[in-house]
């Protein structure tokens, strides 16, 4: 059974009406392409935060002030719009979104699963100090099922942590949906540490964990106080650890398709000299202290 992935490069603004205008385009555009799951970045909908400003300045309690008032809830009525147009195409979408927990001063940096028939998870970034004051951090995974495939979501710094996506193949998941704004430099990787080090990072954990792995970043540059601008490189990544499809700094969106269960197996029993590394794991050792 073949899946067609697709993965979006978005120049993400300020703005969470053009956001959303834009995020709705790309799946308008995605089920004309066939696809079948697509992955949006992190904080499509209303747009990362800026780190540049010292905290209690002007500048970061309007940006703070702004998450708050701009927050939905997991039902929220942007995400509902989306589940609208999952429910009219057909396929399922993860969508990077602030959400608000019970209270609005309480913020997560979040990522929904969203298929025809509704919402089928929100995971909560969990690795993600260096955000405060911003989002609280999650404390769990999740995996769900999207027709005989189990899928399973990150967001961006989670990638830096091999436990996630170890924690993924663990429980059954064959492919892993990341949303991201990971500073890169596109597809000129001379001098780019941050994106040779998204590259490698995404590498590695797909060809450890023998599963697929979709990533999906920010395009957008001149956005932020600082320097840092996001040019994409967003990427699709093979359980060999093989980059399947990929694209520079243009906004845009990739695909590739596959049977993902079936490539999932030659992995784990074929490619790399037939051995699982999931089965020949030894956690009884691992943390051992001596």
């Amino acid at each position: 059974m073949e899946t067609t992935l697709g993965a979006v490069n978005m120049a993400v603004s300020r703005d969470k009406q053009t956001n959303l205008k834009r995020i709705l385009e790309f799946i308008d555009e995605a089920a004309d392409r066939g696809v079948n799951i697509l992955v949006l970045p992190e904080a499509c909908l209303q747009g990362y935060a800026d780190f540049a400003f010292t905290f209690g300045s002007a500048e970061e309690i309007a940006q703070r002030r702004r998450f708050m008032e701009e927050a939905e809830p997991q039902e929220g009525p942007s995400l509902q719009q989306v589940a609208e147009a999952c429910s009219r195409t057909g396929i399922h979408v993860q969508i990077g979104f602030i959400e608000s927990g019970p209270s609005n001063a309480m913020l997560y940096n979040s990522a929904a699963l969203i298929g025809p028939t509704g919402l089928l998870s929100v995971y909560r970034k969990c690795h993600n100090g260096f955000e405060f004051p911003y989002f609280a951090p999650g404390n769990r995974n999740s995996v769900v099922s999207i027709g005989p495939l189990k899928v399973a979501s990150l967001i961006c710094y989670d990638l830096a942590f091999p436990e996630v996506m170890r924690t993924h193949a663990l429980l059954g998941a064959e492919l892993s949906l990341m949303s991201t704004a990971w500073p890169v430099l596109g597809s000129q990787r001379d001098g780019d540490y941050g994106g040779t080090r998204m590259d490698l990072a995404a590498r590695a954990n797909a060809f450890f964990n023998q599963m697929w792995l979709v990533v999906s970043n920010h395009c957008e540059t001149g956005a932020y106080s600082t320097d840092t601008a996001y040019y994409g490189a967003t990427q699709i990544v093979d359980p060999t650890g093989e980059v399947v499809a990929s694209m520079g700094t243009e906004e845009g969106m990739i695909l590739h398709r596959a049977d993902i269960a079936k490539e999932v197996m030659l992995s784990r029993s074929e490619n790399f000299y037939g051995l699982s590394l999931l089965q020949d794991r030894r956690p009884d050792i691992y943390y051992e202290i001596t």
